[in-house]
C-alpha cells in the first residue's frame, strides 16, 4: 500500500512538473517583440522608421505595432501606441479624424504632422485590431473607435467605380485623377481584415469591399507576382504607364504575407494560393526572395533583403517548400543585424515568423486568436 501510494505522489508530481514546464514554454516573452520595443518604439509609444531619412513615423508603424502588441498581450505598450496615436496624428480624437500618415521634423525644426492625408491600408489595421483588442481584452472602449473608425473608412476612402464596384482608395485624396482614371495598391487591403469588418459590421458594404478587392489582387496578379501599384480605367480596365510601372517590392511582398495568413476555408484564399505558386518557385531556385518582380510577365530581378525572406516563409510553408523554409530561417538566425536597424524590414520579421510559428491563426470570419488568447491567458 506505502509503495503504491509513493507511485501515485511520483506520478502526480510528474504531471504537474511537465505541466508548469509546458505552460512556462507557451507562455515565455515574445524576444522578437522585445527587440523591436527596444529599438523602434519610444517609451511614449512612438514607432519610429529608423531606416528614413529623417527617423520619421508613420501611420503603418503605429498600426502594425499595434497587432504586434496585442498578439502578444502587452496591453501596456498597446495602450501607450494607440494613446499616442491619437493624440499626434488624429489631433486627439480618433472618433473624429483618421491618423495622419507622416509624422516628423518639420522646416522649422518641430515635431509635427508631415502629411496630413490619411493611409487607408493603417486605418484598416488599425479599426481591425481594435475590434479584435475589444473581444479578447473585454474593453468597450476599442470596439466603439473600432466602430467609428471603420465607418469613417467607409465613407472617405473608398469610391464607386465603374465596372469595378466599391473600392478602396489608397488615402482620401491624391488618388482619383481626370477621365476616371484611379490609382490603386494591391497590399492595402488584406482579405482577412475586410472579412472580419463584414461580418462586426453588417449593414455597411464592407462584403462588397471584399469581394473587389479580391478581384483587384486577382486581376493584378495572373502571371504569380504582385505590383506594388497599378492605374484603372474603366475604359481600359487595369493598366501601367510610365508613372506607374508594373514593379513589384516593397508594397507587393505583403500581397502574399496577407494571403499566406488567411484561414484554409476563407473566401478566395484557394484562389490565391495557387495563383502566387510562380512567386514560391521563384524563391524556391534562387534560394532566396526576388527583391524586383515584373507583373506583366512575371520575371524577377535581384535578392530581396531578409525581411522578404520573413515574409515569405507562411507562404512557402503552405507549399510544403519545407528545405527551402529551414534554409531561410537558418539565414535569418546567422543575420539578425536588421531587428535593431531597419525598420520595415523587423515589421516584415515579426509578421512571417509569428505567422509560421502559430503565434496567431486567424479564422475564416476573420477573427484574430493570439496564441495567449488559449494557452496563455
Amino acid at each position: 500500500m506505502k509503495s503504491t501510494c509513493i507511485k501515485i505522489y511520483s506520478l502526480l508530481a510528474f504531471l504537474l512538473l511537465s505541466t508548469t514546464s509546458f505552460a512556462q514554454t507557451v507562455c515565455e516573452p515574445w524576444m522578437q517583440w522585445q527587440t523591436f520595443k527596444k529599438h523602434f518604439i519610444t517609451a511614449e509609444g512612438r514607432v519610429i522608421d529608423l531606416g528614413s531619412k529623417q527617423s520619421i513615423t508613420t501611420s503603418e508603424g503605429q498600426s502594425y505595432a499595434l497587432f504586434f502588441a496585442l498578439i502578444a498581450n502587452d496591453r501596456l505598450t498597446f495602450d501607450k501606441l494607440l494613446n499616442w496615436t491619437e493624440v499626434n496624428l488624429a489631433e486627439g480624437d480618433l472618433s473624429t479624424r483618421l491618423p495622419a500618415w507622416q509624422w516628423g521634423i518639420n522646416e522649422l525644426g518641430q515635431e509635427s504632422i508631415l502629411d496630413s492625408n490619411p493611409a487607408s491600408d493603417s486605418d484598416l489595421w488599425i479599426a481591425y485590431t481594435l475590434s479584435q483588442a475589444a473581444l479578447l481584452w473585454q474593453d468597450r472602449r476599442y470596439s466603439v473607435l473600432a466602430a467609428v473608425m471603420a465607418k469613417r473608412i467607409m465613407r472617405e476612402e473608398t469610391a464607386y467605380i465603374p465596372n469595378l464596384g466599391l473600392s478602396l482608395l489608397p488615402a482620401p485624396n491624391g488618388f482619383e485623377y481626370p477621365n476616371d482614371q484611379y490609382k490603386f495598391n494591391p497590399s492595402y487591403a488584406p482579405l482577412f481584415i475586410l472579412r472580419q469588418l463584414s461580418q462586426l459590421y453588417p449593414h455597411s458594404p464592407w462584403q462588397q469591399l471584399h469581394d473587389n478587392s479580391a478581384k483587384l489582387i486577382l486581376d493584378t496578379s495572373k502571371e504569380g507576382v504582385s505590383p506594388d501599384w497599378v492605374m484603372y480605367q474603366p475604359a481600359k480596365g487595369f493598366y501601367y504607364d510610365k508613372a506607374t510601372p508594373d514593379l513589384g517590392s516593397y508594397n507587393a511582398i505583403r500581397v502574399y504575407l496577407w494571403a499566406s495568413m488567411m484561414a484554409e476555408d476563407a473566401p478566395y484564399r484557394n484562389e490565391l494560393i495557387e495563383q502566387f505558386k510562380p512567386m514560391s518557385d521563384h524563391v524556391v531556385r534562387l534560394s532566396g526572395s526576388p527583391l524586383n518582380t515584373f507583373a506583366k510577365t512575371g520575371e524577377v530581378k535581384k535578392y530581396g533583403p531578409r525581411g522578404f525572406d520573413a515574409a515569405l516563409l507562411p507562404l512557402l510553408a503552405i507549399y510544403n517548400e519545407n528545405e527551402t523554409v529551414t534554409a531561410l530561417q537558418q539565414k535569418l538566425m546567422i543575420d539578425t543585424s536588421f531587428t535593431t536597424k531597419r525598420y520595415y524590414d523587423s515589421v516584415l520579421y515579426l509578421f512571417g515568423t509569428s505567422a509560421i510559428n502559430k503565434q496567431f491563426t486567424i479564422d475564416e470570419m476573420g477573427k484574430l486568436m493570439p496564441h495567449w488568447s488559449t494557452e496563455c491567458r
